[in-house]
């Protein structure tokens, strides 16, 4: 077989991460904590995904703070040279210094038969007027127009923005897309384990694999196959573990845990990796 091109491959059971591993270190979770989406993940890198978040969050806050300072100063200086922009420009024209040409005689109530006055100022007084400009006024000149679009006067500028952290919270990210999680909706599962090392169903004693529906009662914290479930506990309204009898309300107190499944058969994700290679090799 030529080894370019578009290869397509079947992932079976070993390409799958077993659903007693963390989803974050990827290996058996060691204290499993569970959160009420079904993820499992070991309680140390829980707490410590939660607590980087959170870290992450507080700077993101503190940067955005930084940037309504800077933007309320920057608009704080742009309003303070409006008003000099103003005052210089009222002074200007009280002192005769304006631009524009007047002619204190333009009103109809004077009646004269002389030519009426013009002030007009000459070169000096201009260039005093065009030194005086506010430095703002500079800047916001529009720049001559050039045929190309490369060059760097005339690309445009980028502000800089700093997102609204309020809505950020601590998120699972197992699951696409992220859920919220806190520490105290976690659960600590307690699996049955047998003499060689498998996870067993406390009720039927048959050993839990990614084929088989686990779940986990959230009062007590005990995995239990989902078969056992609907048929033990979940009979009656006052329903009960099958180990140590706290009661269960209802399926809002089951969780179950989300496995990647084996095969075709399997629970969820692709079964499938394609590798795109280049067609053309020297």
């Amino acid at each position: 077989m030529v080894d370019y091109g578009t290869k397509s491959k079947r992932l079976g059971s070993d390409s799958k991460r077993p659903f007693d591993s963390c989803y974050l270190c990827l290996n058996t979770a060691r204290v499993p904590m569970v959160c009420p989406s079904g993820h499992i993940s070991c309680k140390e890198c829980a707490i410590q995904s939660i607590l980087e978040q959170k870290k992450t969050i507080e700077r993101a806050k503190q940067d955005y703070a930084e940037f309504q300072a800077q933007q309320a100063s920057e608009q704080a200086e742009q309003q303070k040279n409006r008003d000099e922009a103003e005052v210089q420009g009222y002074i200007e024209r009280e002192v005769g210094l304006s631009k524009t040409t007047t002619n204190y005689f333009e009103s109809s109530d004077i009646v004269t038969s002389k030519r009426p006055l013009m002030i007009e100022f000459n070169d000096s007084s201009k260039r005093r007027a065009v030194e005086s400009k506010d430095k703002e006024a500079v800047v916001t000149k529009e720049k001559p127009k050039l045929p190309s679009f490369w060059i760097p006067s005339l690309a445009p500028t980028a502000k800089s923005t700093v997102s609204d952290p309020s809505k950020l919270s601590v998120q699972c990210q197992a699951s696409s897309p992220a859920h919220s999680l806190k520490l105290k909706h976690l659960v600590e599962v307690q699996f049955r384990t047998s003499s060689k090392g498998e996870k067993l169903c406390p009720s039927c004693d048959k050993p839990l694999l990614n084929s088989t529906k686990v779940s986990v009662l959230a009062k007590c914290g005990h995995a239990v196959c989902q078969r056992c479930v609907n048929n033990f506990v979940l009979t009656t309204q006052a329903g009960a573990c099958v180990v140590c009898q706290k009661k269960v309300s209802g399926k809002t107190d089951v969780i179950l845990i989300e496995s990647e499944g084996t095969g075709f058969t399997g629970a969820g994700g692709r079964m499938v990796a394609t590798r795109y290679d280049s067609a053309l090799q020297a």
